[in-house]
């Protein structure tokens, strides 16, 4: 763990060359710090709350500009962190970076660790652990739809969610205490039925909250597409047409493509890696065998696959094989160049019903790609499941959490329902409990706290 009493500075905007660039500072020396570095504008200019101020940032061993800045100043507690904050936004040169961050150190404070600022502001009351991740999930967002769902969680809907089952098993814990505490005297409690329905209710919804992850996970780390088939059927066309720009080399040389090609792609919202693989074919060469391997890894890696075929030309022997190979594998099938005269039969297509829904499309044309774009995006809910009323758990901790808290709430309602005494129920209900105080930071010990900011960037 970092020592909190120390003064902070990081670059806080992107590093590299830019038009500006953002040095942040926080702890207690940070005013006194910025005082011997920066000299306003106008010298007689105090450094005000929240008010931007005009000047030069200058070595105070020698007096010699670094660079003209503007300053923002954020005293404590009213701040990002909760300690005095300083933003210094200079003219975006790695030189001038690197040379007010050498001063700052020089005046006593030291750079920041990964994630250092978002610890101290959940140290110091700012933000819930689970608001702290969000800003994580806020920074790597590529998707509309991913930042939608960061800015809610940052916005604390992960506790407002869980509060009323925290309260819940609060109030069950306190009942029984009472019945423990009072057990000799006649003191009226609420019936076990009636405590075990309540539990029932609460377990029912750590369930729902903790399945809903699969979906989560798809929003928050995206969705692997592998595009599959025997060579010169349009793979490489479809995937620049998904893409709409030209990544693949499209040639009518069958094995063009012999290794994997990938590329993101924001599909409803929800980031799509897309694979274009070399075609399948049992004769290929030497080279082209390396990319075909690939390409069987990557089917069977994938979350979902499309199997492009050419209804152009008649159905062939290399079709039937790969079909063979997908066994009963679920998959979109793009019925490719259907802007031509169709060569396959009724009863060729009927070898595909198995795998899944069939789209008629041409990829050179861009008929029926959103058609394709739909049917992704169907097989992604199918996939994830649908997301749960009121809450999508989208990090893997908090889906632990929730998975443990749960079984513990059953352990209670079982102790409960098998007649022993409160004790028994009480461990588990309070473990429970702990479990859902994890999530937010109301418990856990320092190594959760570790293995989360480490995964932060520099300077937030």
């Amino acid at each position: 763990m970092f020592d909190l009493t120390d003064t902070i500075c990081a670059l806080s905007s992107a590093p590299g060359r830019a038009g500006i660039a953002v040095v942040r500072m926080s702890g207690g020396a940070c005013l006194r710090i910025l005082q011997g570095v920066f000299v306003p504008a106008n010298e007689t200019e105090a450094l005000p709350d929240r008010l931007a101020v005009l000047g030069r940032v200058a070595d105070p061993r020698t007096g010699v500009e670094v660079d003209e800045a503007l300053v923002t100043c954020f005293h404590a507690p009213h701040s990002y962190t909760g300690e005095d904050v300083a933003e210094i936004s200079l003219h975006g040169s790695p030189v001038v970076v690197a040379q007010v961050l050498e001063i700052l150190c020089l005046q006593g404070a030291r750079l920041a660790g990964p994630g250092e600022f978002t610890l101290r502001a959940f140290l110091n009351g700012r933000m819930d652990l689970a608001q702290a991740e969000a800003v994580r999930d806020l920074v790597e967002a590529n998707t509309r739809h991913q930042l939608r769902l960061a800015l809610r969680q940052r916005g604390g809907a992960l506790a407002h969610e869980l509060e009323p089952v925290r309260q819940e098993l609060k109030e069950i814990i306190a009942t029984l205490e009472a019945a423990l505490e009072f057990v000799e005297q006649e003191v009226e409690s609420e019936p076990h039925a009636a405590l075990e329905i309540r539990l029932e209710r609460a377990a029912d919804a750590l369930g729902r909250w903790a399945g809903s992850f699969e979906k989560g996970r798809i929003v928050r780390e995206g969705f692997s597409l592998a595009i599959v088939g025997r060579p010169n059927v349009g793979k490489s066309s479809l995937f620049n047409a998904l893409l709409a720009e030209e990544r693949s080399i499209v040639t009518d040389v069958p094995g063009t493509t012999r290794d994997l090609v990938a590329e993101l792609v924001d599909i409803e919202g929800i980031p799509v890696r897309v694979m274009d693989t070399a075609g399948v074919r049992a004769d290929a060469g030497a080279v082209e065998r390396l990319g075909v391997d690939r390409s069987l890894r990557a089917l069977a890696d994938a979350d979902a696959l499309v199997l492009v075929v050419d209804t152009s030309v008649p159905r062939c022997l290399e079709d039937k094989e790969l079909a063979g190979r997908l066994g009963g594998a679920a998959c979109l099938v793009a019925l490719n160049k259907s802007d031509l005269p169709a060569a396959w039969r009724e009863e060729d297509l009927a070898l595909y019903d198995r795998h899944g829904p069939m789209i008629r499309l041409s990829a050179l044309t861009g008929m029926g790609v959103d058609q394709l774009r739909k049917a992704i995006h169907q097989r992604m809910l199918d996939f994830g499941g649908r997301e749960s009323e009121g809450l999508l758990v989208t990090n893997v901790r908090h889906c632990r959490c929730l998975e443990e808290a749960r079984e513990a709430v059953m352990a209670g309602l079982t102790a409960l329902r098998q007649g022993l005494s409160e004790e028994f129920a009480l461990v588990d209900l309070y473990r429970g409990l702990g479990k859902l105080g994890e999530i937010t930071g109301a418990t856990g010990g320092e190594e959760i706290l570790d293995e989360i900011f480490s995964r932060f960037c520099i300077g937030k």
